[in-house]
C-alpha cells in the first residue's frame, strides 16, 4: 500500500473484504496521484496510472464505494504516459507523477483543482486559472530530508511501501548540493559505529541564490564533542552551517527535543526578490525558491495595495509575506503560532530594516478575535495556513470584521475548497484561483485565491 495516500478513519463496516483484482481502464486522475477507474461498482484508486491506461490490478484494500490497488499489468498504455527519468521512481515514495508528460501534469492538476472546488466547496462558477508553469521541474528542491535505517545501513528517501529506506545516489528533484552533503555523509557515517547507533534523520537546506547550505542532523542521543568536530571538519567544505538535534522521543514532529549549533554559521539566507531572509534548521520556507518569488508576487498583486492599507498576515511563519507586502502597506500584522518562528520574523524585520510590521504569537483564531476587540480593523487579509486549513473561527472573525480583502494561499486544494465554502456563506466571493506548480512531479499544489466581500 502507498505511503503517499491519505489516512482515511477505519470502521468494521467500511472495510471490505478485498476482491482479486481485474482489468480497470483509467479515466482520470483524483487527489493524491491516483489513477481512477471502475471495477465491479467500485471506483478503484491506482497509483502510477495515467487517464487511458488499461491496467490488470491487484487490489490492496476495498470499501462499501472503492478500492485501492496496484498495477500487475499494462495492458494498454495511455498515448500520455512516458518512461519516468528517474530508475527508483517505481519503489520510492517522493515523486507520483513522473509517468506524466510535465505539460499533462499541469492540466490534471488543474482540473484536480476544479474538482476540490465544485465537488467539496459546492463552488462551481468559481474560475480556475491554468497551472503556472515551473520554469525548473526537476532539481528545484531547495530542503530536503533524509532518513537512516540503523538495520540496513541506509541512508535516502523514504520508499513508497512502509518503512523502507532507500539509498539514493541521486536524486532528481534535489538541489544536487543537497545530494554531494549527502554522499559524503554516508561515506563519514560507514567509518563511525558511534554515529550509525543514534543516527535518525538528515535535513540540507540550500540557498540557491546564495549558495549557503545549512545540515542538521537529528540523533536519538547525544554525540561526543570530538565526533560532532569530526563532522564539521568531514562536512565543511560543502556546507555553511552544522546543526544537532537531540529527539526526546519517537514523534511524528521533526523538532521535538533539544537542537545545538556545533560549528559554522547559525543561520542562512536566502534572496527572493528583492529581499534576503534569514533562514533557520526550524523555519517554514517554502522548497521551492523559483516559484516563491512568483507565489509571492501573485499575493501582492491579488492584495493590489496602494500604500494606505491595514494588512493582517495570518499564519505568518518567519514573516516572509508580511515582509513583502510592508513596503506597499501601512501597517502589517502578522500573526503565527509557533515561537521561535515569531522570533525569526522579528529578527528578519530588524535585518531588512522594516518597520512598519508588528508579530504576535498565538493561535490565529483568538488573536484576530484580539484584534476586533482592540478595534483593529483590516483592509487585507492574507492566509496561508498548514495544510489542515484554517480554523472556522479565524475566518468568521474575518468576516465579523468585515474585511475587504482576503488573499488564501495553500497547499491543499480540498481544505481550501471547504475554507472558500466558509467564506462563501459568510458573505465573500472567490474572484480566482491561480494554481501555481510549487511541487514539480508530485501530487503536491499551491494556489493563491483572491476574494472580496460581496
Amino acid at each position: 500500500m502507498s505511503r503517499n495516500r491519505r489516512k482515511i478513519h477505519k470502521t468494521p463496516d467500511q472495510v471490505q473484504p478485498a476482491p482479486a483484482g481485474g482489468t480497470v481502464t483509467i479515466e482520470r486522475l483524483a487527489h493524491g496521484g491516483y489513477g481512477v477507474g471502475h471495477l465491479d461498482g467500485l471506483a478503484v484508486f491506482v497509483p502510477r496510472t495515467a487517464p487511458g491506461d488499461v491496467v490488470d490490478v491487484r487490489l490492496t484494500e476495498a470499501r462499501r464505494r472503492y478500492a485501492f490497488g496496484e498495477i500487475q499489468t499494462i495492458r494498454q498504455a495511455s498515448p500520455r504516459r512516458v518512461s519516468a527519468p528517474c530508475p527508483l521512481y517505481d519503489r520510492c515514495g517522493g515523486c507520483h507523477l513522473q509517468h506524466l508528460r510535465y505539460e499533462d501534469q499541469l492540466v490534471y492538476k488543474t482540473a484536480q483543482v476544479q474538482d476540490a472546488i465544485v465537488r467539496i466547496g459546492k463552488l462551481p462558477d468559481t474560475p480556475v486559472a491554468p497551472m503556472l508553469e515551473n520554469p525548473q521541474p526537476f532539481n528545484y528542491r531547495n530542503k530536503v530530508l533524509y532518513h537512516y535505517n540503523a538495520e540496513s545501513g541506509a541512508l535516502g528517501l523514504v520508499a513508497r511501501h512502509e518503512a523502507q529506506i532507500l539509498d539514493v545516489p541521486h536524486c532528481l528533484l534535489n538541489d544536487p548540493r543537497a545530494d554531494a552533503v549527502l554522499t559524503r555523509l554516508r561515506a563519514l557515517a560507514a567509518r563511525q559505529p558511534a554515529l550509525q547507533r543514534v543516527l535518525h534523520q538528515v535535513q540540507v537546506q540550500v540557498g540557491q541564490r546564495t549558495g549557503d547550505v545549512l545540515v542538521t542532523i537529528f540523533v536519538r542521543d547525544n554525540l561526543a564533542a570530538a565526533l560532532q568536530r569530526q563532522l564539521w571538519e568531514g562536512l565543511h567544505d560543502l556546507i555553511t552551517g552544522l546543526f544537532l538535534h537531540v529527539k526526546r522521543r519517537e514523534t511524528p514532529e521533526l523538532f521535538d527535543g533539544t537542537t545545538s549549533h556545533i560549528a559554522g554559521a547559525p543561520v542562512m539566507h536566502e534572496r527572493v526578490g528583492p529581499w534576503l531572509f534569514r533562514i533557520e534548521p526550524q523555519a517554514f520556507f517554502q522548497v521551492n525558491t523559483v516559484q516563491m518569488e512568483r507565489l509571492y508576487t501573485l499575493v501582492q498583486a491579488a492584495a493590489a495595495l496602494q500604500g494606505h492599507e491595514i494588512v493582517f498576515d495570518l499564519y505568518s511563519g518567519g514573516g516572509t509575506i508580511a515582509l513583502s507586502l510592508a513596503p506597499y502597506c501601512k501597517t502589517v500584522y502578522g500573526v503565527e503560532v509557533h515561537r521561535q518562528a515569531t522570533l525569526l520574523a522579528v529578527q528578519q524585520a530588524a535585518d531588512l530594516g522594516v518597520r512598519n510590521c508588528q508579530f504576535r504569537t498565538g493561535k490565529v483564531e483568538r488573536l484576530v478575535q484580539r484584534y476586533l476587540a482592540e478595534g483593529i480593523r483590516a483592509d487585507v487579509a492574507v492566509l496561508d495556513p498548514p495544510r489542515s486549513g484554517c480554523h472556522p473561527a479565524a475566518l468568521q472573525a474575518l468576516a465579523l470584521m468585515r474585511v475587504p480583502r482576503l488573499v488564501y494561499v495553500s497547499c491543499s486544494p480540498p481544505t481550501l475548497a471547504r475554507d472558500l465554502r466558509l467564506l462563501h456563506d459568510l458573505g465573500y466571493r472567490t474572484t480566482t484561483v491561480q494554481p501555481v506548480d510549487m511541487f514539480s512531479q508530485t501530487y503536491h499544489i499551491e494556489c493563491v485565491a483572491s476574494l472580496h466581500r460581496g
